[in-house]
């Protein structure tokens, strides 16, 4: 079996080794809710300090994912990754809560550079040299970046078991700056436009208004939106500060989580390229379905899962699921974008992600405060259910 098809490495080799090398020092996630804990933050504190940088990018999502469109998407990433880079390394040397909402808020910023425009970039520019590459890239590269992981959290293992848990925000600014590196080397179909600054803003806004109004209109895109809304605001309450909760609970040493964060990678090599060769052309709204409700029924199995190893087998089978429908996620929501408005719309997808996160992080902190970390992953079963029924009602043109 060919791994690769023809052209594309030469394509696509600086998002594919990006996807690589940088994700294996972000290792990060996993530890982020263990790290405040110990500095005596609450469940509360730690939501509200991700939930700052949720307010912050839904402030710059859209002018940022304009930004994109009108001067580059390259342009807009390598900016990201920066500001993201020197955020993380910031945060190693705080303590001051107030000062950690503001390296956060940063973060915040810095990914509403990278969101939409990351995609709308490798779309564009596959969609001019080969198209026939764009499937293949959104599963690989999802593929590439958990084989990564799966390194991650061996090194998150054993970087945190020497070095203690403050290592991971060290680590997590290389992995931004590597970005930067590599994607320096990265081409772009793009064409670049002369504006001057004063029209540049009137620019910005004209480009938000019309991609809003191209959203709101569209049979597909505007259903598509509120379905993964409905899901994403779901797997907040399936997420990391009741995984990890759940599993300090059942006594897992913190270092473990590393060689977690690794089985979760393993788990995301396959799951993609399984993806690939199930997904059909023009199915992939089938495919989703069935990958959302499997989802919904693996989470619902916490209930009896009462053991370290059973929590964590529940674990991998929601993320495999999950892991499977991403790249038809990807694939379907950029069938029926216009090329002028992509970045920008891609950015008012991430928008609308943050406004559910803004919501859903302190719902989840204060469910399992009332209820337990368990039963807050249960009931993260039920919620999913509500995307699944919108996906089946939305029609697509024939």
């Amino acid at each position: 079996m060919v791994l690769f098809k023809k052209e594309e490495l030469s394509l696509l080799w600086p998002f594919y080794l990006d996807a690589f090398i940088s994700s294996i020092f972000l290792f990060m996630p996993v530890f982020i809710v263990v790290y405040f804990r110990d500095l005596g933050l609450s469940l509360f504190q730690i939501s509200f300090l991700t939930t700052m940088m949720l307010l912050f990018t839904i402030l710059f999502e859209i002018p940022t994912g304009a930004f994109a469109d009108l001067y580059g998407r390259k342009t807009s990433v390598l900016l990201g990754s920066l500001i993201q880079g020197v955020s993380m390394l910031a945060i190693f040397f705080l303590r001051s809560y107030p000062a950690l909402l503001v390296a956060f808020s940063f973060i915040g910023i810095g990914s509403t550079f990278n969101s939409g425009a990351r995609e709308a970039w490798v779309t564009d520019f596959l969609k001019k040299k080969n198209k026939n590459l764009l499937h293949s890239y959104f599963a690989k590269a999802d593929s590439i970046r958990s084989t990564g992981i799966v390194l991650s959290g061996a090194l998150g293992a054993l970087l945190v078991r020497h070095f203690g848990v403050s290592i991971i925000w060290i680590a997590s600014g290389a992995s931004f700056f590597i970005t930067l590196i590599l994607l320096t080397f990265a081409k772009e179909h793009f064409l670049r436009r002369e504006v001057k600054l004063k029209e540049s803003f009137s620019s910005l806004k004209n480009q938000s208004i019309t991609s809003l109004k191209y959203v709101r209109a569209n049979p597909v895109l505007f259903p598509f939106l509120i379905a993964i809304s409905i899901f994403v605001f779901a797997g907040i309450f399936n997420g990391d500060m009741s995984w990890v909760t759940l599993l300090q609970e059942l006594n897992l040493p913190v270092h473990y989580f590393g060689y977690m964060w690794s089985a979760m990678g393993i788990i995301g090599i396959f799951a993609p390229l399984i993806s690939l060769k199930l997904m059909k052309q023009s199915k992939e709204k089938k495919f989703i379905l069935i990958a959302i409700l499997l989802t919904a029924l693996s989470t619902s199995m916490i209930i009896f899962a009462k053991t370290i190893i059973s929590a964590l087998l529940v674990l991998l089978f929601s993320l495999f699921f999950i892991s499977m429908s991403s790249p038809a996620e990807r694939v379907y929501f950029h069938r029926f974008l216009s090329s002028k408005l992509r970045a920008t719309i891609g950015s008012i997808e991430s928008m609308l992600m943050g406004i559910i996160g803004v919501i859903a992080l302190p719902l989840t902190g204060l469910s399992i405060d009332l209820i337990g970390a368990r039963n807050t992953i249960f009931l993260s079963a039920f919620l999913m259910l509500p995307s699944l029924i919108i996906f089946l009602k939305i029609k697509e043109a024939k």
